[in-house]
């Protein structure tokens, strides 16, 4: 009887390979020698998939990087599709890293898919190792980078909004499921981005000819170069940065009577009221003062009136958006005043025209409005008592030290302190932050009022009421 090959026995082909060969691939060599059909064309399926997948992600990012806040419609023209897409570019970050995590994933997979076919083939042909390998990355390179990156993306960015519109969805839900994932990343690259003092985005020639001009103090004066400075940044400044808190919201119920309402303007000097219905997450709409004049002397003044009737529809806008966006929607609906939401859909703040004017020429002051108030006083070389609505970016500058604050989402010193304690503080809470040694001298309604600020370099540690308590 003839002897028979064991299990473990090397095939014909493979016992007549030269060493270098069986070496070279490795890991894939049982399915190089033994893949059945079946196996060969679900490994192309696959393939094929993968790369349709890449090509999708790379068409995606494509299509939402190239929007902006100002193409999508706001407020009550908002369609489902629309606030799905304005959540995406809220954070793009988390945007980006969401499609370039999935596309990587889809990449390797279609590589490894490819170079298993590629290396079957190469292994019938009896091709040295060198050239296969030589033949496969080029191959796979090619297709990858034709097939799933270039002609997507041109394609995405020729329809953009189409195209976003059509993948909002999908992207949406696969943010929400990586979030945890992506969050982490995100923080780990602000890390290194604050390391490598990496600014956000490169500089434009625009921007960088405007600031060749402002260096020269010969050619423009110190009020123009701010101006200037302010231009260039009003691009970049969010609704988030400048609207009225909703603590400072001035607003009246729908079940306010017509002296209430006469009063509410009297007091605070506004010629718009914003109008809710029990809470102020459920706006009504904007009430005018000049449209009160016709029920002056009509119009019983301790009995409501419909306000519903009266009041003005509510423009609203996320957090996210950028100025030059918003003062394109104030001109286009012809309104000065905007109720700003929250990712939930509940009031954060409101913002006006005069809000955003003010950003590029300063205050903008009239009969009604209060002088400014003092944020900070100096107690001595080191120390001051700073109001908690002060912005972080000019606390830093007063003290002359870096906060690196880019990856909060926070402006304010209040927001800082309520971030660090991650508990509604009490009169005598102290957080160091940095070189900053912040004392909570007063709250009110759970709202910081005035902290005393000392700048000294020691290790970063939380104590409550002074018990030592360490974070």
């Amino acid at each position: 009887m003839l002897n028979q090959p064991g299990p473990d026995a090397p095939t014909a082909l493979e016992a007549d390979a030269p060493p270098s060969r069986v070496v070279f691939y490795g890991l894939a060599l049982p399915f190089v020698l033994d893949a059945e059909p079946a196996a060969l064309i679900t490994a192309g399926v696959l393939f094929v998939l993968l790369l349709l997948v890449s090509a999708l992600l790379s068409g995606s990012e494509a299509a939402l990087m190239s929007l902006r806040m100002g193409q999508l419609p706001t407020g009550e023209a908002a369609d489902p599709t629309a606030r799905r897409l304005q959540e995406l570019l809220a954070r793009p970050r988390h945007l980006v890293i969401t499609l370039q995590l999935l596309n990587t994933l889809a990449n390797i997979g279609a590589a490894l898919m490819a170079v298993l076919l590629a290396a079957h083939l190469a292994w019938k042909a009896q091709w040295s190792p060198g050239l296969a390998l030589l033949v496969e990355l080029l191959v796979v390179a090619l297709v990858l980078l034709v097939v799933g990156e270039i002609t997507p993306r041109l394609l995405a960015g020729r329809f953009a909004e189409s195209f976003a519109r059509w993948i909002a969805v999908p992207v949406w839900v696969l943010q929400r499921v990586l979030y945890p994932v992506t969050e982490v990343l995100v923080r780990l690259t602000a890390f290194l981005q604050r390391r490598l003092r990496v600014s956000e985005r490169p500089l434009s020639a625009e921007e960088l000819k405007a600031l060749e001009v402002v260096r020269d103090g010969s050619v423009l004066g110190e009020d123009e170069r701010e101006l200037l400075a302010a231009i260039l940044e009003f691009g970049e400044t969010t609704v988030r940065e400048i609207m009225v808190s909703r603590l400072d919201i001035v607003a009246i119920p729908e079940t306010a009577t017509f002296g209430e309402v006469l009063e509410c303007i009297r007091t605070s000097g506004h010629s718009r009221l914003p109008l809710y219905a029990e809470h102020l997450d459920n706006i009504q709409g904007i009430v005018y003062a000049k449209d009160l004049l016709p029920y002056l002397g009509r119009a019983k003044l301790d009995r409501p009136l419909n306000w519903r009737q009266i009041a003005r529809p509510a423009m609203f806008v996320p957090l996210s958006k950028r100025l030059d966006d918003l003062l394109r929607d104030f001109q286009r609906r012809k309104t000065h005043m905007a109720i700003v939401v929250d990712e939930y859909g509940g009031t954060a703040g409101l913002v006006t025209l005069e809000d955003v004017l003010e950003e590029i020429v300063g205050d903008i002051r009239d009969e009604h409005d209060e002088s400014e108030p003092v944020l900070y006083e100096q107690i001595d070389a080191h120390t001051y008592r700073v109001d908690a609505r002060m912005n972080l970016d000019d606390l830093a500058e007063l003290l002359g030290v870096d906060l690196n604050t880019e990856a909060f989402d926070f402006e304010t010193l209040g927001g800082l302190i309520f971030h660090l304690l991650g508990v509604i503080p009490e009169p005598g809470d102290a957080v160091q932050y940095g070189p900053l040694h912040l004392r909570v001298e007063t709250v009110d309604n759970h709202r910081i009022g005035q902290v005393l600020v000392r700048v000294e370099p020691t290790p970063v540690t939380v104590r409550k009421n002074g018990n030592g308590q360490g974070k």
